[in-house]
């Protein structure tokens, strides 16, 4: 049995020159040592990341079974849009480690083999293939016949998903069992934080395989817990925690911030995602790592759900709960895409999408009690259409839902003022600012894909060019894919902490700004300091 966490203190021994398994963090640490299917790195420049993917290449050699001859054998590609790109970085790099002979390199198949003795633990030969691939014609062209342990796309999001494609049914092709069987297999991925809408988004960060549930969860009962996709997230280049500072100059980072845009520096040295169209995020608060919950939230026994909308013909909703603390917690999203259009909003029109989250709610809420429902003020106090979209979808869902939404009413989200947009921010970046008992005020449920992609840096302000010349930052948010459903994130915030006025029931309200009479108009002091005091006895 190998002691693997004798492993961090390897010696540089044989060919590995330069070998080293010391992790430069426990980020990089736990890539190391993770054995998911598919497993992601990312961090900023600087942070090691080649670095551990090279000690993600050893331990995967571990992992394998022994061969009769005592050596434990793996095969793995590594790739990159060009042999240019392969020659001046990754290889580069490689071969550092694990020097070139005139044994061990065929130049003309652009293959190495290494063979690491390391005593006491295991005899190592792993055989490391470097090809370039820049589209999908040469990725199909490249992997056919190939078998390996492991595949390493270098700076994944910068290469055509297409090497995945191909690449990923390659694996566990290798070692044969004549030389052990192949005891693990998988990917390794490193990058820098990508733009939101980069592919490796959607798989890497919210772990989509593009599979339906039911396929996912048959092939993990069939090849077992490790059939997964892991994100590892390293902290930012400025963060107190940032990794491998001991082998960078002191100021790197501030350094590398000299000329550069935001959202370069967002991306390259706090290790945050990039905008959509070069926008700002609307929510400076949001960090992904604290707010966004490891595993999938599921609702707190007791708790009453709500939900929120916003309406239209891209119409989306939000679930959620607010515990016993205060804490928010947001469940579940309903957002509907095009058919074989992954980044367009489908157009729905309200019944359709009542009856959508009607069956969403008893699926997964249909055991909990009814915290409330809430939408744009606008849509009751606003244009006629508008009030008639509440009214179907509100009919259309309640019917869904069957006799125990009899009762149950779709209000307007409850706001001092109507409407106002600084209002809706505020309800939802207080939590994100505060920790209630020791945890964040507010929690996302990974499941909400889309809510997650527009709190990292889809739904943002951009910046507009002015006539003079120069520009500014527009004071209301884009209105894109991610917009609808973070304005229902908004009402939900609003209509689970109560904020607005409330009526003798003790339902909140929210009503419109009335014109002002010519007689003038009465002030309502409820209860507060200023209002009028009646005479003693009177």
């Amino acid at each position: 049995m190998i002691d693997f966490g004798a492993i961090d203190e390897l010696e540089r021994t044989g060919e590995a020159q330069a070998l080293t398994m010391v992790p430069v963090g426990p980020v990089a640490h736990g890539f190391v040592h993770d054995q998911s299917y598919m497993k992601t790195i990312m961090g900023p420049f600087g942070s090691a990341k080649t670095t551990t993917t090279f000690q993600a290449i050893i331990m995967a050699g571990l992992w394998q079974n022994a061969a009769p001859d005592g050596v434990k054998y793996s095969r793995g590609c590594i790739t990159r849009p060009t042999y240019g790109q392969l020659e001046d970085t990754v290889m580069k790099d490689w071969f550092a480690w694990f020097p070139k002979t005139r044994d061990n390199w065929k130049g003309d198949r652009l293959e190495h083999t290494v063979v690491l003795d390391i005593p006491g633990i295991a005899k190592l030969n792993i055989n490391v293939l470097f090809r370039a691939c820049e589209d999908r014609e040469k990725a199909e062209q490249i992997f056919k016949g190939m078998q390996l342990t492991w595949l390493w796309p270098n700076e994944i999001d910068t290469q055509d998903p297409s090497i995945l494609e191909f690449g990923l049914p390659r694996l566990g092709r290798y070692p044969p069992p004549a030389k052990g069987g192949c005891a693990w297999y998988g990917m390794f991925a490193d990058m820098n934080a990508p733009d939101v809408d980069n592919y490796t988004y959607d798989l890497l960060v919210n772990k989509n395989m593009g599979l339906p549930p039911e396929v996912e969860t048959a092939l993990r009962e069939k090849l077992g817990p490790n059939f997964r996709i892991a994100f590892h997230r390293q902290p930012g280049g400025l963060d107190p925690a940032a990794e491998n500072l001991m082998n960078l100059p002191e100021g790197y980072y501030e350094r590398l911030m000299v000329g550069k845009t935001t959202n370069w520096i967002r991306r390259f040295v706090h290790n945050d995602f990039g905008a959509v169209r070069n926008g700002q995020p609307v929510y400076e608060e949001f960090n992904d790592e604290i707010h966004t919950a490891k595993d999938p939230l599921k609702p707190l026994a007791g708790v009453p759900v709500g939900m929120a909308v916003d309406g239209g013909s891209t119409p989306a909703a939000l679930f959620g709960q607010r515990d016993d603390m205060g804490r928010i917690r947001w469940l579940a999203e309903v957002v509907v895409f095009a058919p074989g259009k992954e980044h367009t909003l489908e157009q729905m029109d309200a019944e359709s999408f009542g009856e959508l989250c009607g069956k969403f709610w008893k699926e997964h809420f249909g055991n909990c009690d009814f915290a409330g429902a809430w939408g744009d003020p606008a849509a009751w106090y606003g244009a006629e259409d508008k009030h008639s979209w509440v009214t179907l979808f509100w009919t259309a869902f309640k019917k869904e839902v069957g006799r125990a939404a009899n009762r149950w009413k779709l209000k307007p989200a409850p706001m001092v003022h109507e409407n106002r947009l600084p209002e809706r921010l505020k309800a939802v970046r207080d939590p994100l600012k505060q920790m209630i008992g020791g945890q964040p005020a507010f929690q996302l449920s990974p499941s909400c894909k889309i809510t997650r992609r527009g709190f990292n840096n889809g739904y943002v302000i951009v910046r507009v060019q002015l006539s003079e010349g120069g520009g500014r930052w527009t004071d209301k948010p884009l209105k894109n894919d991610f917009s609808h459903v973070h304005d229902a994130g908004q009402y939900l915030n609003l209509g689970l902490t109560r904020v607005g006025a409330v009526d003798d029931d003790g339902q909140t309200k929210s009503k419109p700004a009335k014109r002002r009479s010519s007689g003038g108009a009465k002030v309502n002091y409820g209860s507060s300091a200023f209002a009028p005091r009646r005479p003693a006895g009177g």
